[in-house]
C-alpha cells in the first residue's frame, strides 16, 4: 500500500460530545499497567473543568472515522505545559497515531511560545518511552511526582 492510499489521521480538538471516547481510551491503558486513581476520575469525569478551563487543550486522534487516540496539554504557567492524558486504542496502536498526536501537541506548544513540556510517565512504557525520546524529550530529576505511578519526568525544551 503506497501512502497515498492509507487513511489519514486527523487531529482535532476536543469537544464535549467526545467525553466517553476521551475517558475509555485512557482508562484502556492505565487498567492494563495500574490503576485509576481519583486524580484520573476528576480529569477524565470532566475535562472541560479540569483541563481546558485552567488553560490546557486536549486533542483527539481520529482514524477512519474514529476516535482512535488522545492527549492533554495542561498549563502549569505561561510558558510551560506538561502533556498528560495520552492514550491510543490498544488495537490501533503501531499506526503513527502517537507520534501524529505528540508531534501535534509540541506545534502547538510552539504556537502558544510555551518554552517547554514536561511529562510524567513510568519505566514499564517502554513503547511510550521510545516515542517520548525520539520527540527530544529528555530524563530530569522527578522532583514532583502528579501520579503515583510515575517514576520518570521528562522535558522538552522549545
Amino acid at each position: 500500500m503506497n501512502l497515498q492510499s492509507q487513511p489519514r489521521i486527523k487531529i482535532i480538538p476536543y469537544r464535549d460530545e467526545f467525553l466517553e471516547a476521551f475517558k475509555m481510551i485512557n482508562y484502556e491503558w492505565i487498567e492494563k499497567y495500574f490503576e485509576v486513581t481519583t486524580l484520573d476520575r476528576k480529569a477524565f469525569n470532566n475535562p472541560k473543568r479540569e483541563i481546558k478551563d485552567k488553560g490546557g487543550y486536549i486533542y483527539l486522534a481520529e482514524f477512519q472515522n474514529e476516535i482512535v487516540g488522545a492527549v492533554a496539554l495542561e498549563r502549569i504557567s505561561q510558558n510551560k505545559y506538561a502533556l498528560t492524558r495520552m492514550g491510543v486504542k490498544m488495537q490501533f496502536q503501531g499506526k503513527r497515531i502517537g507520534q501524529s498526536l505528540i508531534a501535534h501537541v509540541i506545534n502547538e506548544s510552539k504556537n502558544l511560545n510555551a518554552q517547554s513540556i514536561v511529562l510524567y510517565t513510568n519505566h514499564q512504557l517502554v513503547n511510550a518511552l521510545n516515542l517520548y525520546f525520539k520527540n527530544g524529550f529528555k530524563v530530569v530529576p522527578l522532583d514532583y511526582v502528579p501520579y503515583e505511578r510515575a517514576t520518570i519526568k521528562m522535558q522538552l525544551v522549545l
